[in-house]
């Protein structure tokens, strides 16, 4: 018995619970657990994964220490979701950057992120559950799935907001908070991000 197959049936028998990985994540020993997951990928020290079943991963994706892409099927207040996150091939990410779906994020390839950035397609709460509800009571709800398109390069400390598509071949300067989309060929920053210059 291979310890691929070993692991498949284990997978089999909990595949609809919430698998965890953390830790030094060793790609050939967690394949099983992913919906996808490329050749040459590489992950930091003290990374953590949460569902990987949901994560597509293409070839030769490298990740920075203490990365954390999470997709939540369920949440406390009896919320049940089917997220998916996907990255293309040859995306490279920094160290302590967050990546968090209950709907759809897309990453396509040869994006180029530095550290310590947010990717989320998710908010906690409504105006009208802060008049009524705990914080850990609230609801989490998406305004929609966040894309980034091929070859767009992303600063350092950058938080992209749900709904947001970013158009191919932008760069995102550092410090940008992106609560819209942003057209291709654009440098963009600001908080509120805004387009500042067309390439």
């Amino acid at each position: 018995m291979t310890l691929h197959y070993f692991i498949s049936k284990v997978w089999r028998k909990f595949e609809r619970k919430k698998i965890e990985i953390s830790g030094r994540v060793r790609v050939w020993l967690w394949r099983p657990f992913f919906r996808r997951i490329g050749e040459n990928c590489k992950f930091g020290k003290d990374s953590f994964i949460l569902c990987p079943e949901n994560i597509r991963i293409g070839n030769n994706f490298q990740a920075g220490n203490r990365f954390k892409i999470c997709t939540h099927n369920d949440w406390w207040v009896n919320q049940k979701f089917q997220p998916c996150i996907t990255i293309g091939n040859n995306v490279s990410i920094g160290q302590d950057c967050y990546i968090s779906a209950i709907n759809e994020i897309t990453i396509e390839d040869n994006v180029l992120m530095a550290s310590r950035i947010i990717i989320i397609d998710h908010d906690h709460g409504t105006l009208e559950d802060l008049k009524t509800l705990t914080p850990i009571a609230r609801k989490l709800y998406s305004k929609g799935p966040i894309k980034i398109g091929k070859n767009v390069w992303i600063g350092e400390m950058v938080c992209i907001l749900p709904g947001v598509t970013i158009g191919e071949n932008t760069v995102i300067g550092a410090g940008s908070v992106v609560t819209k989309s942003m057209p291709a060929n654009s440098i963009v920053a600001g908080n509120p991000a805004k387009v500042i210059k067309t390439l």
